[in-house]
């Protein structure tokens, strides 16, 4: 992984309560899938509001792609999925996904999105209205809509909260088949297992804190799983 695709500098979040959710985040990142971990409260998510270019820090830099993180959002775009993303309950899933590639100026499907959507196993699901999809199948479609205009950024939210193992599985060969050179894809998950299985860089989150930041197979060289290896550096970090 080379660190040069989203660089935080230095990065303080205080919330108009005084609530501090980021205190002096440093981290650099390549393309490549990124496992975001910790404890509820931990920052993960003030963290990617601030990469998507979604929230403004109080202090500190962060840079995607040589831009600053909003810059990159109004110039290029940023693919993300929220957490508690809600979709058009009233549009089928292919007139959702067609007026999406419209406003990124696609007017046809490319070959990699048609990869990904047969890897999300949602080819079929084109004619059925979005209020009608299960859980993992409005994830799956999700996904699909944040890669429309092949951004290379992609942010994601505890994308596997509430799926069964069948839409985890389906939700992780979307993932693999969404990597490519140059997009980086950090993925937070309180699902230790499943992020072990994709990520090949982890970060560690603890009290707004960045804790650990190394490679998937320098961390598990070092506890047994990732479980273990999160249980045993932000018991650190707090001790």
């Amino acid at each position: 992984m080379i660190h040069d695709q989203l660089v935080c500098q230095d990065l303080h979040v205080v919330f108009a309560d005084g609530t501090a959710a980021l205190r002096g985040v440093d981290l650099a990142l390549g393309d490549g899938i990124v496992g975001l971990v910790g404890a509820n409260g931990a920052g993960k998510t003030t963290l990617l509001r601030v990469m998507a270019g979604m929230l403004a820090p109080s202090s500190g830099s962060v840079l995607v792609g040589g831009r600053s993180a909003i810059a990159h959002r109004v110039a290029v775009g940023v693919g993300s999925i929220p957490d508690g993303a809600r979709l058009p309950q009233y549009l089928r899933v292919d007139a959702f996904l067609d007026g999406l590639r419209r406003a990124a100026g696609s007017p046809a499907e490319t070959a990699s999105e048609g990869e990904i959507r047969r890897a999300l196993c949602i080819s079929d699901l084109g004619e059925r209205p979005l209020a009608a999809l299960s859980l993992g199948q409005r994830r799956r479609v999700e996904l699909a809509a944040a890669l429309i205009g092949d951004p290379d950024l992609l942010l994601l939210d505890e994308p596997t909260n509430g799926l069964d193992p069948l839409a985890m599985t389906a939700l992780r060969s979307g993932l693999l088949a969404a990597r490519r050179p140059g997009r980086l894809i950090v993925v937070s998950s309180h699902h230790l297992d499943e992020l072990q299985r994709i990520a090949e860089w982890i970060v560690v989150m603890h009290e707004g804190r960045v804790v650990a930041s190394e490679s998937a197979s320098t961390l598990l060289a070092i506890g047994s799983s990732l479980e273990a290896v999160f249980l045993a550096t932000a018991g650190h970090a707090h001790a």
